[in-house]
């Protein structure tokens, strides 16, 4: 069975640059069917909150208001490091009192860090962002709020910079600028969701590896055509926290909820953000078998040799794992996984029923054991109680 996914991704060259393995079939995803959709950001936003979109690439801004409904990947997002949206203009001005100001779209995070910083500012007008920088060189606006590939190009167009909100947002929160992220709705369930998010992942690394094959892609959907635009791009937007939102991610965006409900930007009851935490991976092991191993071996199951790789299961789907392939009389050993060292060789694919199961191709070390339970009756233990560390003894 193929789950079909309706997918949102941005034509700016991070994004084609993180996608470019799964727009061009580089980067497979078993049992998943990706409709992908590329399209400005904002509309991007507006789609996602009227349900036309299951999985998008949003602005973080716009997510703050969907938190009920969606959780963010870990794999995708773009953080400025001290850079951020450009407030630009045609000459200097001292501020913004009287000018006609565009920006590129009501949900975008520019558009929350205009009204989080200049408050008493003129309200923006909300045009598409590659009309911006057009308006400003030819008279039509006097500030806009750029984005995407604007901020190396608009010295060479004769603009000047008032002002780096990400710089600002920095000074103020002492954090990294979360701009956007993939965000996919809670509806999903763990299975399809972890399962698209470790493509997203393995995207990213194919298009490191691959830089001049993804350059082509960007170049296919870019406002701006320049290699060195594009580089430069993808070399400020795509870096570690692209690969994987960790703890300075977590925190960014907490406190881009914090500062947008005190400013009255966010409705108080609106649900916080939540960064989506794969399902645990577990592994039933015959304990006989597990003794027999030379000492120190790595663990081999038949399925390996015979399918190629060693069965998982989600916790969810250990009691369908036992009743399916083990007898209530067999003694085993169940094993809890890390999932940082097997997720390079981890895949999720179609099973049983055509639900998606984790599957490791290669065998299994016991330093890959985080914890393990015995397992008597058929019985799935209780995996909230504490279990033996590491791997079961032999």
């Amino acid at each position: 069975m193929t789950t079909r996914l309706a997918l949102g991704i941005s034509t700016c060259p991070n994004d084609t640059f993180a996608f470019h393995g799964l727009l061009t079939g580089a980067v497979e995803t078993p049992g998943l069917a990706l409709d992908v959709t590329l399209a400005d950001v904002e509309e991007l936003n507006l789609a996602l909150a009227r349900g036309a979109l299951d999985v998008a690439k949003v602005s973080f801004a716009r997510a703050l208001e969907l938190g009920a409904e969606v959780r963010v990947l870990r794999a995708g997002a773009a953080l400025g490091f001290g850079n951020g949206p450009l407030l630009l203009a045609r000459e200097p001005r001292a501020d913004l009192a009287g000018a006609r100001v565009l920006a590129p779209g009501a949900g975008t995070t520019a558009y929350l860090l205009y009204r989080l910083f200049h408050p008493a500012a003129p309200a923006p007008e909300q045009v598409v962002f590659s009309d911006i920088l057009p308006a400003l060189e030819a008279g039509r606006a006097d500030v806009g709020v750029c984005i995407h590939e604007g901020r190396f190009t608009y010295a060479a167009r004769g603009l000047v910079k008032l002002e780096d909100l990400g710089e600002t947002w920095e000074r103020r929160t002492a954090s990294p600028l979360p701009l956007g992220g993939i965000v996919a709705r809670r509806a999903l369930g763990d299975d399809v969701t972890a399962a698209l998010e470790l493509a997203i992942g393995r995207s990213i690394d194919h298009a490191r590896a691959h830089p001049d094959d993804a350059r082509a892609t960007m170049r296919r959907y870019a406002q701006e055509a320049s290699d060195a635009v594009l580089d430069q791009h993808v070399e400020l937007y795509v870096n570690a926290s692209t690969r994987r939102l960790g703890d300075a991610g977590r925190a960014a965006l907490a406190a881009l909820s914090r500062e947008a409900r005190r400013a009255g930007l966010l409705a108080p009851e609106a649900a916080d953000l939540e960064v989506f935490a794969p399902p645990r991976l577990f592994h039933l092991a015959p304990a006989a078998a597990w003794r027999a191993r030379a000492a120190g071996a790595p663990w081999r199951p038949p399925s390996l040799a015979a399918e190629g790789f060693v069965h998982l299961s989600f916790a969810s789907q250990l009691a369908g794992t036992l009743a399916a392939h083990f007898d209530p009389r067999d003694e085993l050993w169940l094993l809890e996984l890390d999932p940082a060292r097997v997720e390079a060789e981890l895949r999720y694919e179609p099973s049983r029923a055509g639900a998606l199961f984790p599957h490791v191709y290669r065998a299994l070390e016991e330093t890959d054991a985080l914890a393990h339970w015995p397992v008597r009756g058929g019985a799935v233990p209780d995996l909230a109680r504490p279990a033996g560390a590491g791997a079961p003894p032999r």
